[in-house]
């Protein structure tokens, strides 16, 4: 996926991470790395683009930069070049993390081509570091570009890969409550920014979700599932393990608290949603 749209950057952040911006896609684009935006940042980006006009719920400063690297060697050429950039000091004790005017994190992530069937990287530099990231691979082909009118062009998940990611996070660190809070803001607000989209491509959707007590995010959800069943499709352990998720989440209670329904009951159902259009996803 290569959509490509438009947007003022300084709706969604600020002056700093403008700067970063500036500074670090320029780096990436000369050495010919491939990446993409992915986390909270993402989120807002690809809301904005789609047209969602409010301001976000929780501007992040922070930016996570999945990376698609060969070696060890080149992810760490590519750490000294950001490292020379002006305001740039590599984080002692996370071997991914820059600290920006003592201000901002910009965690660099690689993935591919250094990771192992499961998902991890080793990273060796002072010291061993694993790093899990499920996911990358399966998202990179669905990435959107964005524009902005500060001259800027970049590479930003989808949503429905947001949603995915933001699963496994949570899964890996449940006390991470901002992934569901995340998840629920795109969820709710998902139907009417890709209206277009799922009328032109999955309108069955609307006659499914007739009845749903919550129309909008029931439609949003399974349409995502769907996404993200499209994702996995060649990576049958990932998909059944946020199967396995969504699962146990949709009949328990850690994940629904968080969403911020009146009754627990209904945002079970809304997990149900995404379980169904993934189940779904592989059909179509």
């Amino acid at each position: 996926m290569s959509n490509t749209s438009k947007i003022f950057l300084n709706q969604v952040t600020d002056d700093l991470v403008i700067e970063i911006l500036k500074a670090v896609v320029p780096v990436l684009e000369a050495e010919g790395i491939n990446y993409f935006i992915v986390g909270a940042f993402a989120r807002d980006l690809g809301m904005t683009a789609k047209g969602y006009d409010k301001a976000p719920e929780r501007k992040t400063r922070d930016i996570d930069l999945a990376v698609l690297v060969n070696s060890n060697e080149e992810y760490e050429s590519l750490k000294a070049k950001v490292a020379a950039l002006p305001g740039f000091v590599a984080d002692e004790n996370e071997l991914f993390r820059f600290i920006f005017k003592q201000a901002c994190e910009v965690d660099l992530l690689p993935f591919v081509d250094i990771a192992n069937e499961k998902g991890e990287v080793e990273l060796k530099a002072k010291k061993t570091f694993v790093l899990d990231i499920p996911g990358f691979r399966e998202i990179e082909p669905w990435v959107e570009t964005i524009e902005t009118d500060e001259g800027i062009s970049f590479r930003v998940s989808s949503l429905p890969g947001v949603v995915l990611l933001k699963l496994f996070a949570w899964d890996d660190r449940p006390e991470r409550e901002k992934d569901i809070q995340d998840i629920n803001h795109i969820l709710k607000n998902f139907y009417f920014i890709h209206l277009e989209e799922i009328i032109e491509t999955d309108d069955d959707l609307l006659e499914l979700c007739r009845d749903e007590k919550y129309f909008d995010e029931a439609v949003s959800a399974r349409y995502v599932g769907r996404q993200i069943s499209r994702m996995l499709q060649h990576s049958p352990k990932l998909r059944d393990r946020v199967q396995r998720i969504l699962e146990k989440q949709s009949t328990g209670y850690g994940m629904v608290k968080l969403m911020g329904y009146p009754v627990l009951k209904d945002g079970q159902g809304i997990l149900r949603m995404i379980l169904e259009g993934i189940a779904e996803g592989g059909m179509i």
